[in-house]
C-alpha cells in the first residue's frame, strides 16, 4: 500500500477499528497503555473540579468514558463504538462539527492524533476551546527510545508502520519540540506534561519482546527526570489564552 496522504491513514485507521475493540484485553503492551492513559486523564479531570454546565468533548474516544459532573460529547470516527452515548458525533477531529469556543475541555488520547494531520487537529481544538479552557493530549514521540541511533530519532515527523492486533497500522510520529511549536501557534500554553513507556521502549529497542518490556512502565513515575530521551508515548495539557 502506498500512501498518498493523510486520507490514506484515517480510512486505514477506520477499517482497521470497525473490526476489532479499540483497546484489545490480549495485547499486553496496549493495555497497559490504556491502564496508564486512563488513570492519567480521570486525575486530570478530577483537579479541574468542572461544573454541570461545562461541556467536554472526548475526541477519538473509542468506548472509553471518564467521571464527571459536566456534559460529555463523544467523537470517533467509528459510530459503533458511540451510538450508544446520547451526545455523539462521528467524524475527524481534523474537521469538528462545533461552534467557535464552546467547549470548556478536549480529551484527546490513545494516539488519536497520531492518525491524522495533527496542525488541523490543532487548529480545531484552538478553535472550539473557550478561552482559558484545557486541552489533554496524548501523542507517540519521534523521541522514542525505539528510534535511538537510527535517522528517525527526533525527526520532526515521519511515517511509522506497526503489526499489532493482526493488522498493519501507520502512524505520524512527531518530535515533542514541534508539538510545542504548534500548541503556541495555536495559543495553547503548556500546563503540564507526563511522559510513559520510558524503560520499557529502551528495552524493547534492545531486543525485549512487547509483552515483556510492557511490564516496566510501572518505573516511568520514577523515570520523568531523564524520560525526554526515552519515553514513546507522551501526555501534555495546554490551555487555551484568554486574550485572542
Amino acid at each position: 500500500m502506498h500512501l498518498n496522504d493523510n486520507n490514506d491513514v484515517e480510512n486505514t485507521a477506520r477499517e482497521n477499528y470497525k473490526k476489532a475493540e479499540p483497546w484489545p484485553d490480549e495485547d499486553v503492551w496496549h493495555s497497559y497503555t490504556y491502564s496508564i492513559l486512563h488513570g492519567l486523564v480521570q486525575n486530570y479531570i478530577d483537579k479541574l473540579k468542572l461544573k454541570k454546565t461545562d461541556i467536554v468533548l472526548n475526541a477519538g474516544c473509542g468506548k472509553t468514558t471518564y467521571k464527571t459532573c459536566a456534559t460529555i460529547i463523544y467523537m470517533d470516527i467509528i459510530e459503533e463504538y458511540i451510538s450508544s452515548f446520547e451526545n455523539h458525533i462521528v467524524g475527524s477531529i481534523e474537521k469538528i462539527p462545533l461552534q467557535v469556543n464552546s467547549v470548556d475541555c478536549v480529551i484527546c488520547v490513545g494516539s488519536v492524533i497520531n492518525y491524522v494531520d495533527i496542525q488541523k487537529a490543532m487548529s480545531e481544538f484552538s478553535r472550539i476551546l473557550k478561552p482559558n479552557g484545557i486541552l489533554i493530549l496524548e501523542f507517540e514521540r519521534s523521541n522514542s527510545a525505539e528510534f535511538l541511533f537510527t535517522k528517525k530519532y527526533a525527526k520532526t515527523v515521519f511515517m511509522q508502520t506497526y503489526h499489532y492486533n493482526n493488522q498493519t497500522h501507520y502512524l505520524w510520529m512527531y518530535d515533542e519540540k514541534f508539538v510545542f511549536q504548534l500548541a503556541e501557534f495555536y495559543k495553547l500554553s503548556f500546563k503540564s506534561k507526563y511522559r510513559f513507556h520510558s524503560l520499557s521502549s529502551l528495552l524493547y529497542r534492545f531486543g525485549l519482546s512487547e509483552e515483556r518490556a510492557a511490564k516496566y512502565s510501572k518505573f516511568d513515575h520514577w523515570l520523568q527526570p531523564v524520560s525526554r530521551f526515552w519515553a514513546h508515548n507522551e501526555v501534555i495539557t495546554f490551555e487555551k489564552s484568554a486574550l485572542l
